[in-house]
């Protein structure tokens, strides 16, 4: 590997730490708003007679958040589901170009479905001045979290296909078998 590649790799790995560290505390903050809020609803309705009215829609929209925003971190630590039984049986310059395509169709996916159809999605809900049944919040921030997401993923399937590219086969490990 060259040096320029080396130093490339190097910053866009330490990039990606950062990036993720930063995203796994603001999962665990929304998580933990998510549980203080369904157990304010819980005690709200067996204490009071009657649950919160915010308190459901809230959840709904934590939820939302930190499915995605869970979903991007997953994507950072290389966790998503994926099928390499198959995969790992080809030859390294074949695996090497087997992940290129994933992470591309991966990338491809995230900027079409999550970036452009997430920004049109909020952009829809905003000039329609949708709000929210019992928070005084915007029906958009909602579906804020699908472009947010995409935005995350795509920088890490990006900081992925740097990896695998600045990466040399090694013809002698992981020989197909």
């Amino acid at each position: 590997m060259s040096e320029a590649n080396g130093t490339l790799l190097a910053r866009a790995q330490a990039f990606r730490r950062g990036l993720t560290t930063l995203l796994k505390w603001v999962v665990i903050v929304l998580m933990a708003l998510l549980v203080l809020d369904v157990l304010w609803g819980v005690i709200s309705r067996y204490a009071f007679g009657q649950q919160a009215k915010w308190s459901e829609e809230l959840a709904r929209l934590l939820l939302v958040w930190v499915s995605l925003f869970g979903a991007s971190v997953a994507f950072a630590m290389k966790a998503h589901l994926g099928l390499d039984y198959f995969a790992e049986k080809l030859h390294p310059d074949a695996r090497k170009w087997n992940r290129v395509i994933g992470a591309t169709i991966c990338l491809a996916f995230a900027v079409l479905v999550f970036i452009v159809g997430g920004l049109e999605l909020v952009k829809r809900t905003y000039e329609s001045g949708q709000t929210m049944v019992a928070l005084p919040f915007a029906k958009w921030w909602a579906y804020a979290a699908l472009p947010a997401s995409g935005g995350f993923m795509a920088v890490y399937l990006l900081e992925q296909l740097v990896e695998i590219i600045a990466t040399p086969v090694d013809s002698e490990e992981g020989e197909a078998q």
